[in-house]
């Protein structure tokens, strides 16, 4: 896997299976923190029960935020308001949990906030890209994002050069 630095953020190039993506993520998750994934509130309906009851179950905020590291307009505004989206932030602690959840979005987006610390206090963005990596072919390249290098370098960077193969990019 190769990382490399944008000025806000970092991206960690990968391509490995969803286990092996849910294990790289907990090493980004701070001692006492949770992590949240975000859904869609609006797109419930298109997910069968059991699911439906994973994410509610849960549910520690629900809002409006755009939380990625980059300006950008909110691709699925609400219609016809044109507001954003509800967007339910629901924890995974366990990899098992973690696993599910990025099984039900594999570009998912989360947040690592302290454990009883309210949503603006989070303390890292994980973001999970795809992009061609070519144009003849439908070949992805996987990047999984984060917006706190200090944290990163501080407290995840060693524990994953210990359990993968890590080339660090300028």
């Amino acid at each position: 896997m190769e990382i490399s630095f944008k000025p806000s953020y970092g991206v960690i190039k990968h391509s490995m299976a969803t286990e092996t993506v849910a294990e790289l993520v907990s090493l980004l998750i701070e001692e006492d923190s949770m992590l949240l994934f975000s859904f869609y509130e609006r797109n419930m309906h298109l997910f069968d029960e059991s699911i439906q009851k994973f994410i509610l179950d849960r549910c520690v905020f629900v809002n409006s935020e755009w939380i990625l590291p980059w300006s950008e307009s909110i691709a699925h505004w609400d219609e016809p308001n044109r507001t954003p989206p509800n967007i339910i932030w629901f924890w995974a602690t366990q990899i098992e949990d973690i696993i599910k959840a990025i099984e039900i979005d594999n570009l998912f987006r989360c947040i690592v906030v302290k454990r009883g610390e309210e949503f603006k206090d989070y303390s890292n963005v994980l973001f999970h890209q795809e992009y061609y990596s070519c144009v003849d072919e439908e070949d992805y390249e996987y990047y999984l994002g984060f917006t706190n290098k200090e944290v990163f370098f501080t407290n995840s960077l060693h524990d994953i050069k210990m359990k993968f193969e890590v080339r660090l990019i300028d």
